[in-house]
């Protein structure tokens, strides 16, 4: 009978497992069973996930001390991981909500509305601190909301009301969630936990911090820093206190803080240790620092291995000391060692460009100036308001670096041509030995960049720089490294398949089969003069690009005088540097230039020596009384409220050369442009002369020539309209107009073209006057007269609106044959849409060879 009774005990055992793992009845061992199962098994495993998924979160979150930073470190919003491209969020976050989802879904009692398992309000905590974790908010609040509105008697409900305002804070809700924490305090403070008020106070202080209500935000943070218990909290929020103490202008109090976070040490993050220790002194009276201890102080950083992964910060507060007390040079190779050593964060690579930036600005240095502010914008975000600041700033330099850049190369290039043979040679060798000392430093660089227990180099952006494509030298070593590896490879994709190169390859095996054979013979290898690694160090190679032939002098001598005079006119007007502004303009009247630039030139510094050195400015309006008595220039210094007669002015001039431009009279418009720009080089309209040349090109020369033309004015003229204008042409008409083809359709629109040669002969004009007198007479018809430049050479004296080509042929023959007109030349029959293509095109020739087929 025994044996009988202990034989069912396994079946009664799984019956009741089974009766308990049913979640449609409220019973005993239902209830335990599954809130057993939900606390250590599900619920396990998913807080598990989510633990790990915030200490990976903090591992790899990297502040903005630049700016405030926020009371909890969180993953990008999703604005900045679509513009990164970054879509891959935390696993760990995904995981956890699997679990509450699962412990929902099946391990749920919900017996006549009431729920009988006691864990579900801690999967609906897990479910909304997972969802807010991974950036879904909307969907956390919906969990939150649930343990509001099903729990209210949990122990967790009040957590549940400060995570769901933290979420609208998520979602900019800013005044919401503060009027929010505010009612939880005055309904319910005394039932809260001392972490929930804490976070409730943290909560509502990024709040006011959002609104930028900063005086606000320090009463709610400082109880928060007294109530946590978790000391990374504790440090983080009297960090943020600082810095609001900071900002609102109590700098002793800010001091105080910063002291307070630096003494937690090593119980703390040492981003915050470090970070804690520069707005410490930033905050300190200067004339109270004792630089020798703080110096030693910073060194002892330095040193401490553990402070490595922040050295660039160390550097860079060196670099703020140095500078507070104008010693720039040292400030200078802080913040270029800070450069070299860091890695991530990006706040302190923005502030050591844009600190650099400026020293070399107040040094007057302003091309360097410019290449460092364009290395800030490369790493700030292009919405924010200091990268429109600095952009500003860098737009102001733009043309003052491309105006030296054009005086510094000019000058030379024409002090090289003004020297005899031996004088050359001299000034080539300086060079050549120059490049060999650039060549060896860069070297260098490149071995420190090779090896990773060394810093790279910073990008510098002197003379010689180092940063790669701000240095020629370098650039120029790595295309002759690239070849001396690959050889001549074609740009193409894949370029490293031996199919694709095959032919680059073999050149490269055979140019080494015949190195190694003349080694074997015994005869030394000739080394190639066009290779550049060899040319740039042979002074012959330079000897030969000096340039001989006079209208490209003129030319250099003409952008470098006029370079120099933009330059005086930035620095004036732009940048009030007048002293610097005098200098350039003092040294274009000293170099024999333009004689159009001579008057403006005396008047801008007359206006200049104004504001500088009065008694310059009385010579220099005596100067203009004695040798420009009648410049409209003269006039104005004379009497500056002078309203000047636009009657021979550069408007004027500009004005008349337009109408003939408008009336098709192409070859002389540019025969007066040409005569008019040199003497219009220093006024501010010669940008519309130059886009009124490229049109007239255009209309004479081509596509080809007319984009020339349109460059040189997008180049040299990039910041006014016309330069935007023909940088526009450039990008949006021209590849529209050179896609244009012959349609050869004749069927309707057509015109009677005759290609007479330019100017014209006696000839040419009586054939102008027989077509004139033909179509006045059968204007009734719609015929009308043109006479259309197709270029230099050639005038079209075309008959439009001919309705078809028995009509054209008839014509033809009339002329032909009528004694009043007695025209045997024939004309070549063209549509409309084909005439257009020829006019842009400048392809007569291919047009009539085709039609004659």
């Amino acid at each position: 009978m025994k044996t009988v009774s202990f034989k069912y005990i396994p079946v009664l055992f799984i019956l009741l497992v089974a009766i308990a793992c049913s979640t449609e009845k409220a019973g005993f061992a239902n209830k335990r069973y599954h809130a057993t199962t939900t606390k250590y098994n599900v619920l396990y495993n998913g807080t598990v996930a989510y633990d790990r998924g915030v200490m990976e979160l903090k591992k790899k979150y990297v502040d903005d001390f630049s700016n405030l930073i926020t009371v909890e470190p969180a993953q990008k919003d999703e604005k900045a991981l679509i513009i990164t491209g970054v879509a891959e969020k935390n696993p760990h976050f995904q995981r956890a909500e699997d679990k509450a989802v699962k412990a929902a879904q099946k391990h749920s009692i919900n017996v006549a509305g009431k729920e009988h398992n006691p864990q579900m309000d801690e999967a609906y905590m897990l479910l909304g601190k997972a969802r807010y974790q991974d950036l879904r908010f909307v969907p956390a609040i919906e969990a939150f909301n649930y343990i509001i509105l099903k729990y209210p008697d949990s122990d967790l409900f009040y957590d549940a009301l400060v995570w769901k305002e933290k979420t609208n804070l998520k979602l900019e809700y800013y005044g919401l969630a503060i009027q929010n924490i505010k009612k939880i305090f005055r309904d319910s403070e005394a039932a809260l936990k001392n972490q929930t008020k804490a976070d409730a106070y943290a909560t509502l202080a990024q709040g006011y911090i959002h609104l930028e209500h900063l005086d606000s935000a320090k009463i709610p943070l400082q109880q928060a820093i007294d109530l946590t218990s978790d000391t990374d909290e504790k440090a983080r929020y009297t960090y943020i206190l600082g810095q609001l103490n900071s900002k609102t202008g109590q700098k002793s109090d800010a001091v105080k803080n910063f002291q307070d976070v630096i003494d937690y040490n090593r119980r703390i993050s040492r981003a915050l240790v470090i970070n804690a220790h520069a707005e410490k002194f930033a905050n300190q009276d200067i004339s109270t620092v004792d630089t020798t201890a703080f110096v030693r102080q910073y060194l002892s950083l330095l040193n401490d291995r553990e402070n490595r992964p922040y050295s660039d910060i160390i550097f860079h507060q060196l670099g703020v000391m140095h500078e507070a007390y104008d010693l720039k040079d040292k400030a200078i190779k802080d913040y270029n060692m800070s450069l070299r050593v860091g890695k991530t964060n990006e706040y302190v690579k923005v502030s050591n460009y844009n600190k650099l930036a400026n020293i070399y600005y107040q040094k007057k240095q302003f091309e360097t100036a410019g290449k460092y502010y364009d290395s800030t914008m490369v790493y700030m975000n292009p919405m924010s308001r200091e990268y429109v600041q600095v952009k500003r700033k860098r737009n102001n330099l733009v043309d003052i670096v491309r105006y030296e850049q054009i005086a510094r190369k000019n000058d030379s290039i024409l002090n090289l041509v003004g020297k005899d043979d031996r004088q050359r040679r001299q000034e080539i060798e300086k060079l050549i030995e120059k490049l060999k000392a650039d060549d060896a430093k860069a070297q260098q660089v490149a071995a420190q960049q090779a090896n990773p227990q060394m810093p790279g180099m910073a990008p510098s952006t002197s003379a010689s720089s180092n940063f790669y494509f701000y240095n020629t030298n370098t650039v120029q070593q790595g295309k002759s490294e690239f070849n001396r590896k690959w050889g001549n490879r074609p740009l193409t994709d894949n370029w490293r398949w031996s199919s694709v190169a095959s032919s680059s390859a073999a050149t490269v095996a055979a140019n080494t089969q015949q190195t190694e054979d003349q080694t074997a013979a015994g005869t030394p290898t000739e080394e190639d003069p066009n290779d550049p690694a060899v040319a740039r160090y042979n002074v012959d190679f330079y000897l030969k690009q000096i340039p001989t032939d006079q209208t490209e002098l003129t030319n250099l001598k003409t952008e470098r005088d006029n370079a120099y005079y933009q330059l005086g006119l930035l620095y004036s007007d732009r940048l009030e540097e007048y002293e610097v502004a005098a200098g350039k303009l003092e040294h274009l009247l000293s170099i024999n230039p333009e004689v159009g630039l001579i008057e403006p030139a005396k008047y801008h510094l007359y206006k200049i020596y104004l504001k500088i050195d009065p008694a310059k400015a009385q010579a220099m309006l005596e100067d203009l009384k004695t040798n420009h008595p009648n410049s409209r220039y003269t006039q104005v210094a004379m009497n500056p409220n002078t309203v000047l007669s636009t009657e021979g002015s550069p408007v004027d001039d500009y004005n008349k050369i337009y109408r003939l431009y408008a009336n098709g009279a192409f070859y002389e418009t540019l025969q007066e442009l040409d005569t008019k720009i040199p003497t219009v080089i220093g006024d501010g309209i010669i940008s519309k002369y130059e886009l009124l040349k490229a049109m007239t090109i255009g209309k004479l020369r081509g596509l080809t020539n007319y984009r020339e033309a349109l460059e040189y004015v997008a180049l040299t003229y990039p910041t006014t309209k016309e330069g935007k204008e023909a940088e526009r042409i450039i990008a949006k008409d021209l590849p529209k107009l050179q896609g244009l083809q012959f349609k050869r359709d004749l069927s309707k629109n057509i015109k009677m073209v005759y290609a007479v040669p330019y100017p014209l002969t006696e000839e040419g004009s009586a054939l102008k006057l027989k077509l004139e007198q033909y179509a006045n007479d059968r204007r009734h018809t719609g015929l009308i007269f043109s006479a259309d430049m197709y270029n230099d050479n050639t005038i079209f004296f075309v008959l439009h609106g001919v309705k078809s080509g028995n009509i054209a042929k008839s014509a033809q023959m009339y002329l032909e044959l009528e004694s009043d007109y007695n025209i045997k030349q024939n004309p070549v029959l063209i549509s409309t849409d084909d005439y257009g293509v020829v006019l842009i095109k400048k392809n007569w020739e291919e047009y009539i060879k085709d039609a004659g087929k």
